[in-house]
């Protein structure tokens, strides 16, 4: 019966889900719920509790739970579209993401609507909850930021003042990660860079893994602000980088950046 309740009325929806549990410093396990069962961690607590998942290794569980933040984010970011949201997060499974993950998500009553809808009172509180107490071996990104929105708001082209205030906005956090987009003014054309972390054992050396040129500098801000909006994607973009090279990074980008535009009659 009290499942029925919604979460809003029976928690207080502006704190971290499981903030009502008590801790005790002196034992262990140390964390209790209100039903006295004992739990490593709120987030053992709400894979099993609250998921109703099997016990797994704590790295297959933190790795499920590092890709549920990811969906959770992704919902939560209006500016997003479904269809990128799949191209990214789930390699183009449409089966997995429309099918599985999203009436998954609505059943549990953490999404209103699938993938498509907007997060609950206790998907936001959950969203909180894991991006709260993720492990530091975790992509060191902060999640929840405040967005630049890419597709709103006005054209910048035409104020440089405006452009340089927002862009200003956009380097003053993205500056502080190891792996980061940066902009670039000292090639010959206005350019964009992915650089990544410092590697090396005598004078570690950070290296660009990805970059391009534009014709103007107001092309290359449109674009910045556009991969701003989804920095929470930045170190699985660099791994791609790194990995199957620049080449990879840009053809994501390219099907990302198109994803959810529609066919219109000219």
């Amino acid at each position: 019966m009290t499942e029925r309740i919604p979460y809003e009325r029976r928690r207080n929806p502006n704190l971290p889900w499981g903030y009502w549990c008590r801790v005790n410093d002196t034992e262990w396990p140390p964390l209790y719920d209100e039903e006295g069962n004992e739990w490593r961690s709120v987030r053992e607590y709400f894979w099993t509790a609250r998921l109703g998942m099997a016990s797994a290794s704590d790295h297959d569980r933190e790795h499920a739970l590092e890709v549920l933040l990811s969906v959770l984010v992704a919902i939560d970011r209006r500016v997003i579209g479904i269809e990128e949201k799949v191209i990214d997060l789930f390699s183009n499974s449409w089966q997995l993401a429309r099918q599985f993950c999203g009436p998954w998500l609505e059943g549990l009553g953490l999404s209103a609507h699938g993938l498509s809808g907007e997060l609950t009172h206790e998907g936001r509180a959950v969203l909180v909850m894991l991006a709260s107490t993720r492990s530091r071996q975790a992509a060191p990104i902060p999640l929840g930021l405040p967005v630049f929105r890419a597709t709103d708001g006005p054209d910048v082209a035409g104020n440089p003042a405006m452009r340089d205030q927002i862009m200003a906005q956009c380097e003053a956090f993205a500056g502080k990660l190891e792996l980061r987009f940066v902009r670039d003014d000292m090639v010959p054309q206005p350019a964009i860079k992915l650089i990544g972390p410092p590697s090396g054992n005598n004078v570690p050396l950070a290296r660009t893994l990805w970059s391009m040129d534009f014709a103007q500098g107001f092309e290359r801000d449109r674009l910045y602000r556009w991969l701003v909006d989804r920095i929470d994607r930045w170190e699985s973009w660099g791994a791609l980088a790194r990995d199957k090279g620049a080449q990879a990074l840009t053809e994501h980008l390219l099907r990302l950046r198109f994803a959810d535009q529609p066919f219109e009659e000219r």
